[in-house]
This record gives C-alpha cells, structure tokens and sequence, in this order.
C-alpha cells in the first residue's frame, strides 16, 4: 500500500504519524468499499415478507458508509497522503474475509448473517486503526474513526435485531 505523502500541508503533525494515518485511512477506505458493495448486493438480492423495511434499511446502510469513505479519503489527503480509492484499489487492500454472497441468493436470513459477520469485521479493524491514531496523537483521524465504528456498531446492532426476530417467527 502506498503510503506516501504526496502534497505539501502545514498540518503540524508529524511525517511518520501523517504517514501512519494515511496508511490506516486508506485501509478504512478500501475496507469500506468492500462493506458498501456488500450491502448494495443484499440491498439489490435479498426477498422476503420484511423486504421493503430491510430494503429501506440497507439504503440507509450504503449512504451512511458511502459518506464515511467520502471523509476518511478527504482526511487522507488533507494530511497530504494519495487516496488509494479506486474499486480495484480496495480489493487489494481490504482485509475481510473473501467470501461468495450466501448459498441462498435471494434467503434474507442468509443476507442479514453475512451483513452482521462482515460489519463486526470491519468494526474489529476499524477499532485497531483507532488504536493507531491515538497512540500517534493523531486525535483528528481517531475522532473520524471513532465516528465511523460508532455507525458500525449501531448497523450490527440493528442487523442481529433483526436476525432475533427472525428467528422468532421460524
């Protein structure tokens, strides 16, 4: 990964952690492409007799990680690092688990499970990349992480109460 820093800023934190901070930054973006083209799959696939709630929900989803790669890639380049952030870029560089949608294309279950396996994932790194920037006292690109794993948990919260009541009603 590419961690450069490419352009000229008088932000008055260090090169190395600038550069530590860029390189996480870029994880997080790849990472949450991944997670968008994930939830827009479901989004697009899953069936069922709560579709239209869950199809709502997962568009809320997708707007709301599509908005957190928007600033983690700006504060990327404001700490003067090159934005890894093309489709192809962030399946080299994402870290989670390689996996084929669900056996059952169109079983909500199965799109609900993956979606909750896939967010505690990507909460799991995100929260290490948080790690990195509060030992860097870079507290702006902690803040912004920590903003982003806080939706993460709240969308796996309301994933896994969703499989609850799913599994209610079997």
């Amino acid at each position: 990964m590419k961690n450069h820093l490419v352009n000229k800023t008088r932000n008055t934190l260090p090169p190395a952690v600038r550069k530590k901070s860029i390189n996480v930054l870029n994880q997080t973006v790849a990472e949450l492409f991944d997670l968008f083209a994930r939830i827009k799959q479901a989004h697009w696939n899953v069936r069922g007799t709560t579709f239209i709630g869950l199809h709502k929900l997962l568009d809320e989803f997708a707007a709301t990680t599509m908005n957190h790669i928007d600033v983690a890639a700006e504060r990327a380049t404001a700490l003067g690092g090159l934005v890894e952030g093309t489709l192809r870029e962030s399946v080299k560089l994402s870290q989670l688990k390689k996996r084929e949608e669900p056996a059952s294309k169109s079983g909500m279950r199965d799109w609900i499970e993956e979606l909750a396996n896939v967010h505690a994932a990507t909460g799991a790194h995100v929260r290490n990349s948080v790690k990195t920037a509060t030992e860097g006292d870079d507290f702006g690109t902690a803040d912004l992480l920590t903003d982003v794993l806080r939706d993460l948990d709240k969308q796996l919260w309301l994933l896994e109460a969703h499989i609850n009541l799913q599994q209610s009603s079997n």
